[in-house]
């Protein structure tokens, strides 16, 4: 990563800096496939902490309306420039803070909205949660990611979550991608004592779905004097 991280450091500074339009067009391709080798390495490095067992969850007291809702921003510009609708819905009850790692939370809902907004041509993406079950301790909550998109035969479901996977080989030349994203999330989420899954139909779009168990925030109790 280091290595790639000066690539595209260096390059973002050259743009910043007099270019002709052709100089300005070949670093911009640098920078752009600079950014997804980046993404690829870090997946990769991701799986292979996490078959090594060496992945650490770091659950701390976070708002998951907001990991959701940046989760959807950072897809929101593409989604847009497709003219796709993508629409949040979350529970009024929903705690404001439950006890998670949101930064492994964004990166599954990161990886569930970017494959929904990649392979929606048009209509709309909606991410969902709902709380399944409630308790004195904490909450089960249902994460949902839908879209109107190409949706997936059945005969082929089974490969989504293996490693390096896709459904077919059409798939990695038309969309890119090489079929981390999905297993990573089913590791996380094994991690997170959560299951994840998908329903879906071709030509009907997709819903893939990931459950988790939070624990509410402990109330603090003031120090007596």
């Amino acid at each position: 990563r280091t290595p790639m991280n000066a690539i595209i450091g260096m390059a973002h500074l050259a743009l910043q800096s007099d270019l002709t339009p052709r100089q300005r067009d070949y670093l911009g391709k640098i920078e752009g496939a600079s950014q997804h080798l980046l993404g690829i390495i870090n997946d990769i490095l991701d799986l292979s902490r996490i078959e090594a067992g060496k992945l650490e969850l770091h659950p701390a007291p976070c708002s998951v309306h907001a990991v959701v809702r940046e989760a959807a921003e950072v897809y929101a510009p593409r989604a847009r420039a497709k003219g796709l609708q993508l629409r949040i819905e979350v529970p009024e009850e929903l705690p404001t803070e439950l006890v998670a790692d949101a930064g492994r939370m964004r990166q599954i809902l990161l990886n569930l909205i970017g494959n929904a907004v990649k392979f929606t041509p048009a209509g709309w993406v909606e991410v969902k949660i709902e709380i399944r079950h409630e308790g004195a301790g904490g909450l089960t909550l249902r994460f949902a990611v839908e879209d109107s998109g190409i949706g997936i035969p059945a005969d082929q479901r089974h490969r989504l979550f293996q490693s390096f996977s896709q459904v077919d080989g059409s798939m990695t030349r038309q969309f890119g991608g090489i079929g981390l994203g999905l297993a990573i999330s089913r590791q996380l989420v094994d991690l997170m004592g959560g299951e994840i899954g998908v329903e879906s139909e071709p030509g009907k779009g997709s819903r893939f779905w990931f459950t988790l168990s939070l624990d509410r925030v402990p109330a603090v109790v003031p120090a007596l004097p």
